[in-house]
């Protein structure tokens, strides 16, 4: 028992270090794989000790029946040696399966803590693909036109509105994949007008990238650079 509880302290104290450690997004995910890799391999080793001991209660019934049967026995001599033997073997027999009862009920709690560990990481990944959520400021060169982009991200999908100075409105859509983002520019009044790619920068607070015109026709340029970067904090008065 002593064995059994130092066992789980370690088990847990190792999941809990795990879990303190910062962790960059490949980092998590290479986590997250091997965490649910253990997993699976305790619950088929768990599966495995349930089979046992089904084993062994069939074990316990047939020898209990043994040992009725001796009962009836009537050489007495036979059957005290013969109830002395059953008796052995059934207490053999309730020592494994109170063995594996125990190490069935640590292996539950052990996946237990590995499924908490898994969902918390799930979690933390999830928040961590959200980085676009939210409101962004945005800059147009080279005439340096300034305003708003609010974006929603569903994983891969973005969609958005922005607001430019000048009064122009609309709605963005594209991808974000692997920190590269893909927009399409949608003007209220004027409908599909131009594509917007930039870069998601190592501080995640800024993109920078190229916005392309699609009215070649219009005179204005047709391609500049670009920047958008997370509104600065507010500072408490």
């Amino acid at each position: 028992m002593v064995r059994r509880t130092l066992t789980v302290f370690l088990f847990f104290v190792l999941l809990r270090t795990f879990a303190l450690e910062p962790l960059t997004q490949e980092a998590a995910r290479s986590r997250l794989a091997a965490l649910e890799g253990l997993l699976a391999a305790k619950s088929a080793l768990t599966d495995s000790k349930w089979q046992e001991l089904k084993k062994i209660d069939k074990s316990i019934s047939a020898r209990w029946q043994e040992a009725v049967d001796a009962e009836d026995d009537e050489a007495s001599g036979a059957k005290a040696e013969k109830v002395l033997d059953m008796e052995e073997r059934l207490s053999q027999l309730h020592a494994r399966r109170l063995n594996l009862a125990q190490q069935i009920n640590t292996a539950y709690e052990e996946e237990k803590a590995l499924r908490d560990q898994i969902s918390q990481l799930k979690e933390m990944l999830a928040l961590k693909d959200q980085v676009l959520d939210g409101k962004w400021l945005i800059t147009l060169m080279p005439a340096e036109q300034k305003g708003e982009l609010y974006l929603t991200q569903n994983g891969t999908l973005i969609d958005g509105e922005y607001k430019l100075d000048g009064g122009q409105t609309g709605n963005v859509q594209g991808i974000f994949i692997k920190g590269h983002l893909v927009l399409e520019r949608i003007d209220s009044q004027y409908g599909r007008m131009g594509k917007l790619e930039a870069q998601l920068m190592k501080d995640q607070n800024s993109l920078k990238g190229t916005w392309y015109a699609y009215d070649i026709a219009s005179g204005q340029p047709l391609t500049g650079a670009l920047v958008i970067e997370r509104p600065p904090k507010e500072t408490p008065q």
